[in-house]
């Protein structure tokens, strides 16, 4: 398969992540969420796709050269993927097939899509990149156009909340709003957008979902990225058309009024200023911790007993884990919830160590506001998309690096 065709095949899936939520897809009538239904149309169509691309590159290249193309990344890749493999087979002698699309959606296919991904140019790269910003972008236009209309545009099946919230394209508006936080400091150059609209869309959106600890981290992280780039025009200046300026500093000005315009007017913050204390949802994030007193040593490394997991909402008044490392201990034990964190996580410490500030601050932003839900506990593109924006970005940084070192050594030769 030649590089164009496999970067299309690859922007389709990542398309197909984005746009089919697991609601629409019910609404369409392939029961992806709800119980029963075949375990065929459990795994996401962009799981398939990524299974199929990977399974042809294997048998085209073997999986050693397919791999060793990640280069240092290889052999975290590996450990990553062994862990998953001792989990998934953990799963099916203790559990069966039931929970096995949870792990090919939201675990393996991402390991799959960076060994895919190693594939390609840079320049196939930077387009992957761009589709998105993009993707993000109008997934944050949607809520906020939601919210406004207090109508969904999608039919979602869970409780009621106080407050209207958006759910967009992405299901539950917790899972829409760890993504956005996860993605949009790495995305926000990648479209026509200046980049502070962009910020600021997607902070609107987030008002929209009414997640309060993403919105609190991720204004937090914006400012962290920001305050390198402040410092260099306060302290060196920026060389830059005096035109071009202009135009920005008026988009600026219009992109501010119209933010504010939409915060006040619509009443988008009703939801979050009205939570500004410790209520009985953010208060189940810290019971939550009061399950694992209740597992027995035993429980402990294999996981809880059916009568425990009946009896969550008895101890904590709601029936969701609103923590995945809890929720991990519960479902699978430490004999598998050690490993799965592996998996999941051991990628992201390669990225954290070798990215730039962006790179970190996403990172931190999503493992902190990962803990405060149960996305990870369900089937959600999240590792998907932020290991990919992750690698890409990674990729485009170390080209630029190396472009760098080539022009000094040209100069200094030239000297």
């Amino acid at each position: 398969m030649s590089e164009i065709k496999l970067a299309k095949y690859l922007q389709l899936a990542l398309f197909s992540a984005v746009v089919l939520g697991g609601y629409l897809l019910e609404n369409l009538g392939i029961a992806y969420v709800s119980e029963g239904g075949s375990p065929v149309v459990k795994i996401h169509l962009y799981a398939y796709i990524l299974l199929a691309l990977f399974g042809l590159l294997v048998l085209s290249r073997g999986m050693a050269a397919s791999v060793a193309e990640l280069g240092q990344l290889a052999s975290i890749w590996w450990w990553s993927f062994i862990a998953l493999s001792a989990v998934i087979v953990y799963g099916l002698a203790t559990q069966g097939t039931s929970g096995m699309a949870y792990m090919v959606n939201t675990f393996l296919a991402p390991l799959l899509l960076l060994v895919l991904l190693a594939q390609l140019s840079h320049s196939q790269l930077q387009r992957i990149l761009v589709l998105l910003a993009y993707l993000l972008l109008f997934n944050s236009l949607l809520a906020v156009g939601e919210y406004v209309l207090n109508t969904r545009i999608v039919s979602v099946e869970f409780d009621s909340f106080a407050f209207f919230r958006s759910t967009a394209l992405m299901t539950h508006p917790l899972n829409n709003a760890l993504i956005t936080v996860a993605l949009a400091l790495l995305l926000c150059s990648y479209t026509r957008l200046p980049a502070f609209a962009y910020i600021g869309l997607v902070i609107l959106a987030l008002f929209a979902f009414g997640g309060r600890a993403a919105l609190a981290l991720f204004c937090l992280g914006a400012l962290v990225c920001a305050v390198p780039a402040l410092w260099r025009f306060l302290t060196r200046g920026v060389a830059v058309d005096r035109r071009y300026l202009a135009v920005l500093m008026m988009l600026g000005y219009f992109a501010f009024i119209a933010f504010i315009v939409v915060l006040i007017e619509s009443g988008i913050t009703e939801r979050i200023t009205s939570k500004m204390y410790i209520d009985h949802s953010a208060t189940a994030r810290l019971d939550v911790f009061y399950l694992l007193e209740q597992l027995s040593p035993k429980e402990w490394v294999f996981g809880a007993s059916a009568s425990l997991m009946a009896a969550i909402e008895f101890y904590i008044d709601i029936s969701v884990i609103e923590n995945y490392l809890v929720g991990w201990i519960f479902n699978f034990g430490l004999i598998g919830a050690v490993p799965l964190f592996i998996a999941a996580f051991l990628p992201l410490g390669y990225f954290f160590y070798h990215g730039n500030l962006v790179s970190r601050t996403a990172i931190g932003v999503f493992m902190i506001v990962g803990v405060t839900n149960n996305s990870l506990t369900t089937k959600t593109p999240v590792l998907l998309l932020l290991y990919c924006a992750l690698f890409c970005a990674l990729k485009l940084q170390q080209k630029a690096q190396q472009s760098i070192r080539a022009q000094g050594a040209s100069h200094a030769c030239a000297t």
